[in-house]
């Protein structure tokens, strides 16, 4: 069976721009219903079992961000503005179900919302969730712009997945060893919150790892200059970020690190 299901766009003279692929509309479909999947698993574990939302929180956040590049190997696609602002769009939408109209007549969307409800966070548990995601997207899509117009798009995954890895294991680890902690600001007025030093040392040791991982692609001045840089810098971004929005800061300050080494050195 084909499916022919792919948004293009007709142009004279009969050239055709794929807009977004095949390919890209089965991941998207692929990685919500798995998210979803998730999501509710995770819930039931806070709800039945009273696991800490920060752990469910961050295992939704590796599907988050990892699900993408897995569904790449099998489902390869060119990513480019169309695709990511309907990711940004289809993410948003998704997480409007967890708005107080629709989980309180849904207890299936209500047992999702109980993974991500972070008491901590309440009453802007949403508000932070979207308004970060939509950040986060515009930010991805002006680095991705950017390295795109330096001939290295590939290096986008170094921020991504930085922020998905590293910043993943942060909360966590932080909450289990974590004995060495900061405050952190929020965009609550008259909120701070704490972070550990052993957390944020997750972030450099996955950047570290993530150069490492992208070596072969590499020239040797941009991987010296990449694993002297980008650790420390990543580091202290999510160190002093706002509390539930470090996501667009990790990926505006680590896209332009990579985008500056990549003028001074590349």
């Amino acid at each position: 069976m084909c499916w022919n299901v792919s948004l293009s766009l007709k142009l004279p003279e009969h050239q055709t721009i794929v807009l977004l692929p095949n390919n890209y509309l089965i991941s998207l479909v692929l990685h919500q219903a798995i998210l979803a999947a998730v999501c509710y698993l995770t819930g039931w574990c806070v709800l039945r079992w009273d696991v800490k939302v920060n752990y469910t929180r961050k295992i939704n956040h590796f599907m988050l961000m990892l699900i993408p590049f897995v569904l790449a190997w099998w489902l390869p696609y060119v990513p480019n503005v169309p695709t990511t602002i309907a990711s940004l769009v289809t993410f948003v939408t998704m997480t409007s179900l967890f708005l107080p109209p629709i989980r309180n007549r849904v207890p299936l969307v209500a047992t999702a919302f109980a993974s991500v409800d972070r008491p901590e966070d309440r009453p802007h548990t949403i508000a932070w969730i979207m308004s970060q995601a939509v950040a986060a997207y515009l930010v991805i899509l002006v680095v991705f712009l950017t390295l795109r117009w330096l001939k290295a798009p590939e290096l986008i995954a170094i921020p991504l997945l930085i922020n998905g890895i590293g910043d993943g294991l942060a909360e966590p680890i932080g909450i289990r060893f974590g004995r060495h902690r900061y405050r952190v600001p929020s965009l609550a007025a008259g909120r701070c919150y704490t972070r550990s030093y052993e957390g944020s040392a997750c972030v450099w040791v996955t950047s570290v790892i993530v150069i490492l991982f992208l070596l072969p692609t590499l020239s040797w001045p941009v991987f010296i200059a990449l694993v002297t840089w980008v650790p420390p810098i990543m580091t202290l971004t999510e160190a002093f970020s706002p509390h539930s929005w470090d996501a667009p800061f990790m990926y505006a300050i680590g896209g332009a690190c990579v985008s500056l080494v990549l003028l001074l050195v590349g």
